[in-house]
């Protein structure tokens, strides 16, 4: 996570909300793959968190002017996206085969050059967005974005509108929750029921 500048980002925000298409091209370009990350969480394809991204720019774009310094320009940018993510995700919920799940996201974290390293990795995401799929709500929104995308507390808190303290007690109970419901799943797949993957703990 860039560390927080707030003079810095208020008049990055300020230049790019006049109109200076070099501060807005400044502001893309440092935070539009955190951005596409979190749209692919809500998204069921690139293509679709591309399209995704470009609206919660446009809407950023909108409302640059109101952004007055208080929190992280990132963090005040994805809760400014909140709302866009979470109506495109219940629009296609319906088509999905499992909430919070992208394939391609899923082949993103599972990368690496052992095959069998790899098709192991991927086996264990699979059924850890099972779980988070069946736990649903912002409970399992948390542990995605901070334990699988990697946010940080202040960017997942802002993004869920929680404070500091909720975001993390609810971060306890998800886990535990979530690793319950990992261990569940391996022991119905697997004879031994063992290679439990570990969520963030931190």
């Amino acid at each position: 996570m860039l560390s927080w500048r707030p003079k810095s980002d208020l008049r990055l925000a300020r230049k790019a909300s006049s109109g200076d298409a070099a501060a807005w091209e400044e502001l893309t370009e440092r935070y539009g793959g955190r951005i596409y990350n979190l749209a692919l969480q809500f998204a069921r394809s690139s293509a679709e968190a591309e399209d995704l991204t470009q609206d919660i720019f446009l809407k950023l774009y909108r409302n640059l002017h109101r952004y007055k310094g208080k929190a992280p320009l990132l963090a005040w940018s994805l809760r400014l996206s909140r709302n866009l993510c979470i109506e495109h995700y219940r629009r296609t919920r319906l088509e999905r085969q499992s909430p919070h799940f992208s394939v391609e996201h899923l082949a993103d974290q599972a990368s690496g050059d052992d095959p069998q390293a790899l098709a192991t990795r991927r086996q264990q995401l699979e059924v850890v967005h099972r779980a988070l799929g069946e736990m649903g709500g912002d409970m399992a929104t948390a542990v995605l974005l901070r334990d699988l995308q990697g946010l940080s507390y202040l960017e997942v808190a802002a993004f869920l509108e929680i404070p500091m303290g909720t975001l993390k007690s609810r971060l306890v109970r998800a886990r535990r929750e979530l690793a319950q419901r990992v261990a569940q799943q391996l022991e119905r797949n697997s004879p031994s029921g063992s290679d439990l993957m570990e969520v963030g703990t931190c």
